[in-house]
């Protein structure tokens, strides 16, 4: 059944509604954080502290969101960095992080990946296992590697454990530490990390792969351990991963062992591949030999000998889930011709370490989502000084205008900048919660003299100046080439097999486009010269994935690969590349 269209003006009923919901809830986060130790200590709360001081319990829910719009600071990271520093004291006592920011202590410790160059960001997060621990419902665990697997579930379900002295120190507290999604999985399907252990030789579901696949901390080694249990299963139906560059990854790295998995599954063994040695019992227990499986398979031949390669593989594949919009935009027209026709790419939502922003409106619409009312969300209008005056709620947004969210969660964020750029693309006619799309990170731009390029921008012109060109590229990132002057654009880009030749043309397709979407740089061209054709540097082969690993094992927490680029130092960046333009 078709989605209605949006509505381009919210209805005024539903305006007043919407106002209604978003005052309750955000006077059930500030009643239930109020006397964190966050919320009775920071500058940016003062104003706040003192117009509720003794009476806030009997504020009415639209006086005590008033109150908090009024008087209610701005906030960012570092506002919160000397209180999550506590965690890392040696020891750490639990006195030191009890209602830090929400009363009592957090479960999980999220941990985002580094951007811009600096040092991961940790958002705690509470009341998480309580739910799972209180609940009848309990992950389904199957012990049977013959049974149907129709889901590809690739996912790491990895955490490390923070042990947190208590005063008398005769007892710890345990604190989980992984990536978000981790713990957002964990929530979905029930896993508490405590029962961890038990579940290492079943499989969660209809998963292809055993449960000890997702907590392999090798990149290529976890990918291709899923890779081969789902190769073994003919009738795969779909598959769910964080971002759709962990599909391209899989399948090439696929492409590249592909005989040494088809051997495995034929002989029903697990292969040496480094990182797997700890879970290596949990895996051989699940591999059935499967030698007329693995003949089919070598019929078909490998991901790189033909387009849809994924559909003679699986017939019944329907579907890819993963979030593939903005910078993971890239990786889609490859991600397709893996694919074929018959399955599609679906994103299940807009999430970040802080919170889940918004879930898909449209799930074949891969940059559209409605804005969630997990917690609250408000929109800053980027057009307007960085202060509480530019603030617009849910309902006083105006489409096609472009905002930065700003948070106020049940984990203790208080009116705190996200970063990112999101552009109203009209209203739910059910309920009239804006529906947005992502645009870019606020603030990562290039920059030359008289001239400013915007995330948005490069990857327009990327998209544009491959288009129709025979490559296929796995993964690009840009920045200042000054290695003569004028200075430019230098782009980074890793592409499938060797195609230099077929993309010499892209630097001055690179050029044109970026003149046409920014009207800067066509003036400059036009009266002086001032900025140069951009270069292109491609990358050896798995440049990306390399560097992605060296990310994790240093702890950023993330498969995401285009995050972790943005800190890539240049030298890296162009390790044994090749120039084009």
């Amino acid at each position: 059944m078709p989605l209605p269209d949006l509505l381009l003006p919210p209805l005024p009923l539903l305006s007043e509604q919407l106002r209604r919901r978003s005052d309750e809830l955000r006077s059930r986060i500030i009643r239930a954080n109020y006397n964190a130790q966050f919320t009775q200590t920071v500058p940016e709360l003062a104003d706040f502290r003192r117009a509720t001081a003794g009476h806030i319990d009997g504020m009415d829910d639209d006086i005590l969101s008033e109150s908090f719009r009024k008087t209610v600071q701005l906030t960012t990271y570092d506002s919160y960095a000397p209180f999550i520093a506590r965690f890392f004291e040696e020891p750490c006592k639990a006195s030191a992080i009890v209602d830090l920011l929400v009363p009592g202590l957090p479960d999980y410790l999220a941990r985002s990946s580094s951007t811009s160059g600096s040092l991961p960001k940790y958002f705690p997060k509470y009341n998480r296992l309580s739910k799972i621990r209180s609940s009848n419902v309990r992950s389904w665990t199957i012990s049977d590697p013959l049974r149907r697997r129709t889901t590809a579930y690739v996912w790491y379900l990895g955490c490390d454990r923070m042990h947190m002295e208590d005063e008398d120190n005769c007892s710890t507290t345990t604190i989980y530490l992984s990536g978000d999604s981790a713990v957002v999985k964990r929530m979905d399907m029930y896993l508490d990390p405590d029962e961890d252990e038990e579940k290492m030789e079943t499989f969660i579901l209809d998963h292809a792969a055993p449960y000890a696949a997702g907590f392999i901390k090798k990149w290529r080694s976890f990918l291709l351990i899923h890779g081969l249990f789902a190769l073994g299963s003919r009738s795969l139906e779909s598959m769910i991963m964080v971002f759709i560059n962990t599909f391209v990854d899989m399948i090439r790295h696929l492409d590249t062992e592909f005989d040494t998995v088809v051997d495995c599954i034929a002989n029903g063994t697990i292969p040496d591949f480094n990182g797997i040695a700890e879970f290596r019992h949990h895996l051989e227990v699940n591999i059935v030999a499967d030698p007329e499986r693995a003949a089919e398979l070598r019929r078909i031949g490998r991901p790189s000998s033909r387009p849809g390669w994924c559909g003679h593989v699986w017939p019944n594949l329907r579907s890819v889930i993963a979030i593939a919009s903005g910078s993971f935009a890239s990786s889609v027209p490859l991600a397709q011709w893996f694919l074929g026709p018959d399955a599609a790419i679906r994103s299940p939502g807009f999430g970040t370490t802080e919170c889940w922003i918004g879930s898909s409106y449209s799930p074949l619409e891969l940059n559209q989502f409605k804005i969630t009312n997990n917690d609250i969300i408000e929109l800053l209008d980027i057009s307007k000084d960085d202060s509480t005056d530019a603030l617009a709620q849910l309902w006083e947004v105006e489409l096609g205008k472009r905002y930065e969210p700003v948070l106020t969660t049940r984990d203790g964020l208080w009116q705190y900048r996200l970063g990112d750029v999101v552009e109203i693309c009209g209203f739910d006619p059910i309920d009239g919660v804006p529906i947005i799309r992502f645009v870019e990170r606020r603030n990562m731009t290039i920059r030359f003299p008289n001239v400013m390029v915007t995330e948005e921008e490069l990857r327009a012109a990327m998209s544009s100046a491959v288009l129709n060109m025979p490559v296929k590229v796995i993964d690009w990132t840009a920045a200042i080439d000054d290695r003569s002057l004028p200075a430019t654009i230098g782009f980074f880009v890793e592409l499938a097999g060797d195609q230099v030749s077929d993309i010499s043309r892209a630097p001055e397709r690179l050029l044109d486009e970026l003149s046409r979407l920014n009207r800067k740089i066509a003036h400059e061209l036009t009266i002086r010269v001032t900025i140069r054709k951009p270069t292109i540097r491609l990358l050896r082969s798995g440049t990306f994935s390399d560097f992605l690993q060296l990310k994790l094992d240093e702890g950023s927490g993330t498969t995401d690969r285009s995050k972790c680029l943005s800190s890539c130092p240049i030298g890296l960046r162009t390790s044994r590349g090749s120039r084009v333009g």
